[in-house]
């Protein structure tokens, strides 16, 4: 494998070349490696990327190389490959690599000798667009290959190594920007606003932790030959996606199906033994203005719950129970009939009485454990609650798993022993309770098992499954699939069984064979990596095209044995 070797810089040519090589308006895809789909704006200083017919005078050029893609990204390095190019007249003698950022003028290259690998350098959290060109002996230059998008991760260490997906469906409605949520492995945290010249300057706005920013007047205006924004999210690890598509300073129009979003900030303002004023933050219309909203709320541990509607408001009140734990949400909908995500939930408990000395819960006991557990009993722990007043003692409650809840003891400290039966279910909470009847909300629930067979453990899986989605855009995806063997015996001849969560079909395939039926798809190893030694790993990548769900497989198995 060869390194890239001192690159070169250029800058287009404003605005003569803009017309043959513009950035993207938009950046189609998200996640590290994105194939733009067939029509989309691309970085090329050509106008086609099919050869063309010279003169039968002229020696012909090389074809262009194909199937380009990104094999391993790190947050300061990424090794492509790619299919050599076919020669023209001449031998090819070495391939041109061009990595601009998105949103930049600046043109990074550099050369390589006749290989179909190599790994060049690259940024933290940076986004590029990357191409491969064929040279050969007589000076000749192929067209450019296919075009990926690569984003660097924020670090190559710790627990998140792995940037969020892309924002979606950004629009710009008066003045305001409106997107869908990008989607991460672990979670993502914000999403990062910039503000775009048409030239070679990016500008970050602002950030915002809802699916919505409010861009300032001063954002609009200035030089440049067309100002434009886009919107990158962020996860915990300082990872971020690639950028969302892109739209004018002036405003559009929401795509027809775009749903409001989600309302924020629920919360309680006033609550009494039979009710609770709830408020919010409205929701921001997607396609279609507001024009209700649903309250959900439901009782702990139980399994049926009630809705209440009510108008294009921001406070309502609801009736409830007496010394009742309930969970509650919002949902907002439009006038187009689109409902938005819920709210994040609100977890509230009513007093008992509004009248007396004392109207307020006890505080939650803290972390419900187990331990001592034997076939017959189990001891729960918990610390204790706060109160107001006084906490008078404990109730301790075993669950059924769907509605019912049973009372088992009312205890004083903060350590109950049960007796277990093999034949009800094991599942219990806590709550604190005081003198005058109020009861505090639940601690976590856990679950106890009774020991019921030998205590050794049994051996744990011989494999290792890492499926990481590379790149993903609307209606298709980049995956690569690496097998580790944790047995400490050779896997000589490999077949890696799972079944898609989704409507998932494989189109292409590396470095292995498939078969596929409905969901379920069957790999195996190709004729040179069949051969699995204790510890080593193999890995082979696919492309694939989805419409309704793109989620990972959850399980995976080898030769017929689960894998972790």
């Amino acid at each position: 494998m060869m390194g890239n070797g001192p690159g070169s810089l250029f800058r287009r040519m404003w605005p003569a070349v803009v017309a043959v090589a513009t950035l993207p308006a938009s950046v189609l895809g998200f996640g590290l490696v994105t194939t733009p789909a067939a029509g989309a704006d691309t970085v090329s200083m050509l106008a086609s990327t099919a050869p063309p017919s010279p003169p039968s005078s002229t020696p012909a050029p090389p074809a262009p190389p194909t199937l380009l893609r990104a094999s391993t990204v790190t947050s300061t390095s990424v090794t492509l490959t790619w299919t050599a190019a076919v020669p023209g007249c001449c031998a090819i003698t070495n391939y041109t690599i061009m990595y601009p950022e998105a949103f930049s003028d600046v043109i990074p290259t550099t050369t390589v000798g006749n290989v179909t690998t190599a790994t060049i350098t690259i940024s933290p959290t940076r986004q590029y667009q990357i191409r491969v060109a064929a040279r050969d002996s007589v000076g000749h230059t192929s067209p450019w290959s296919n075009q990926i998008i690569v984003v660097a991760p924020a670090t190559d260490s710790g627990p998140d190594t792995v940037p969020p997906g892309s924002p979606t469906s950004l629009t710009n409605r008066n003045g305001t920007l409106y997107w869908s949520a990008a989607s991460d492995n672990v979670g993502v945290t914000g999403y990062q606003v910039y503000r775009y010249d048409g030239w070679y300057t990016s500008t970050l706005l602002g950030t915002a932790t809802s699916t919505t920013y409010q861009l300032p007047p001063s954002a609009t205006t200035g030089p440049g030959p067309r100002i434009q924004f886009y919107v990158r999210a962020r996860d915990a690890a300082g990872n971020l996606s690639a950028a969302s598509n892109t739209v004018d300073a002036t405003s559009s129009t929401p795509p027809a199906d775009l749903p409001p979003t989600a309302p924020r900030d629920l919360s309680v303002s006033r609550i009494t033994s039979t009710s609770a004023t709830l408020t919010w933050t409205a929701a921001e219309p997607g396609c279609c203005d507001i024009a209700g909203y649903t309250i959900g709320y439901f009782p702990a541990f139980h399994d049926l719950g009630e809705t209440a509607r009510v108008g294009n408001v921001t406070t309502a009140t609801i009736s409830l129970k007496p010394a009742t734990q309930y969970r509650v949400t919002v949902q907002a909908s439009d006038s187009g009939g689109h409902s938005s995500p819920s709210s994040d939930p609100l977890t509230i408990v009513t007093p008992a009485t509004d009248t007396g000395p004392d109207t307020v819960p006890p505080g939650a006991p803290g972390t419900l454990t187990v331990s001592n557990v034997t076939t017959a009993s189990a001891t729960l722990n918990w610390t204790p609650a706060t109160d107001n007043v006084g906490v008078t003692g404990y109730q301790v409650y075993r669950w059924d798993g769907s509605f019912n809840s049973t009372l088992v003891a009312t205890v004083p400290g903060t350590s109950h022993t049960l007796s277990l039966a093999p034949s009800v279910p094991n599942r219990y909470y806590v709550k604190a309770r005081d003198a005058a009847g109020n009861v505090s909300i639940a601690t976590n629930e856990v679950r106890v098992d009774p020991p019921t067979g030998p205590t050794t453990s049994p051996p744990g899986p011989s494999c290792a499954v890492t499926y990481q989605k590379q790149s993903e855009w609307s209606g298709g995806f980049v995956t690569n699939v690496t097998i580790r063997n944790t047995a400490t015996t050779t896997v000589d001849g490999w077949t890696l069984a799972f079944t898609f969560p989704g409507d998932q079909r494989i189109s292409t395939l590396w470095s292995a064979t498939y078969a596929q039926s409905g969901s379920a798809v069957t790999i195996r190893n190709a004729g040179w990596n069949g051969t699995i030694t204790a510890g080593a790993s193999v890995s082979f990548g696919f492309q694939g095209t989805w419409s309704g769900s793109n989620a990972s497989p959850a399980d995976f198995s080898l030769n017929g044995t689960p894998c972790r």
